[in-house]
């Protein structure tokens, strides 16, 4: 009877020595990528607070994106061009991209006049994201978020094992705080935090490897200069033949073609899109010299490999349900910081009371 006791108690310490060799090896790397990431759940907000007296135009009459257009691709030759925004009485939003440049450029909706230039790297929320998937150290730094997230999810998987049995119990408030010593109050804080937050800390580091795994190919590749030619069709006519065909279709992005041969593309959202989706999987591809519509894509008919691609960012980001859903995920990406201090502290504790035995 006592062997296979022996062997469990000896298993189940050395499932904590690597649950907590990758919590001191990741640590500083998820404490940052925590907090950037409980601040980019809002970034849309703060984007929106932030260029609120660049998007609004109270002489604005009509929405003239075809103007717009026009003033992008003679002041901005050769730029893959993004139009990101465009509302009734609000100003025309381009993104516009080149390998080592990142612009946003906002245009008076009916005419046509630059209001504001603004450099996207520079601006707070963009450089968070970038620091959140990269650290800000090119190439090097998306391998690296990749790895990170790889040990954070073995870190989540050995804790629900180390935790199995006093899951249950912490996630109805059966078990309560020890607070005997220091080890033991921020050990039963370590556990109940991770309980708590098991689930979404799941989701967010599934979906977050997949999209570093992502984000790290494409760093790989060497970036390509965009030569994107003159669009001469109409785009807003382009826009309403969308609608009379698909009138539960609704566009959210435009992007210019990146050379020649390439499509004017028109991405959306259906109005039966499941909540997940990303607005980046369904779109319209047009001929940008004739506008005649050459091909459409819709995440719903697509493979199950694309629908779970689409997920990604929407669930990772927290892009859906209103406010609350972003205060849950802002709780969340807080716990991993938290997990790593506490964690942190706990082995410090338990290696402290080893020297001293040790000592003694």
């Amino acid at each position: 009877m006592g062997t296979p006791v022996a062997a469990f108690l000896m298993k189940n310490r050395q499932i904590l020595k690597y649950h907590s060799i990758a919590g001191l090896v990741v640590g500083a790397f998820l404490f940052l990528m925590g907090l950037s990431g409980a601040v980019l759940v809002f970034q849309h907000d703060i984007e929106d607070l932030q260029w609120e007296k660049y998007k609004s135009v109270s002489s604005a009459e009509d929405l003239n994106i075809d103007l717009g257009i026009n003033t992008i691709q003679e002041n901005y030759p050769g730029w893959d061009t993004r139009l990101i925004h465009f509302k009734a009485k609000e100003s025309l939003v381009f993104n516009l991209r080149k390998p080592t440049e990142r612009l946003f450029v906002f245009i008076h909706p009916s005419s046509g006049e630059i209001i504001k230039e603004v450099n996207e790297l520079t601006t707070f929320t963009r450089w968070l994201l970038k620091f959140h998937y990269s650290f800000q150290a090119g190439p090097a730094g998306r391998i690296l978020v990749f790895f990170v997230g790889l040990l954070f999810l073995f870190s989540i998987l050995s804790g629900l094992y180390l935790y199995r049995k006093s899951f249950f119990k912490t996630l109805f408030f059966k078990m309560r705080i020890v607070s005997k010593n220091k080890r033991t109050f921020y050990s039963s804080l370590h556990r109940i935090v991770g309980v708590w937050s098991l689930i979404l800390n799941l989701l967010l580091v599934v979906t977050g490897v997949f999209l570093a795994w992502t984000v790290a190919a494409a760093g790989l590749k060497p970036p390509s200069t965009p030569e994107t030619p003159i669009v001469t069709t109409s785009v807003e006519e382009l826009l309403n033949k969308i609608n009379i065909q698909n009138q539960d279709f609704t566009p959210t992005y435009i992007r210019l073609p990146l050379s020649p041969g390439g499509d004017l593309r028109v991405y959306g959202l259906y109005d039966d899109d499941a909540f997940f989706f990303s607005e980046f999987y369904n779109s319209f591809l047009a001929n940008y010299e004739t506008g005649e519509i050459t091909g459409k894509i819709r995440v719903q008919e697509a493979d199950l490999k694309t629908q779970l691609s689409s997920t990604l960012i929407p669930l990772h980001f927290g892009q859906y349900g209103g406010i609350w859903s972003k205060i849950l995920y802002c709780l969340t990406g807080l716990s991993g910081p938290f997990l790593s201090i506490s964690g942190f502290i706990i082995w410090k504790k338990r290696n402290d009371k080893r020297r001293y035995i040790h000592k003694a």
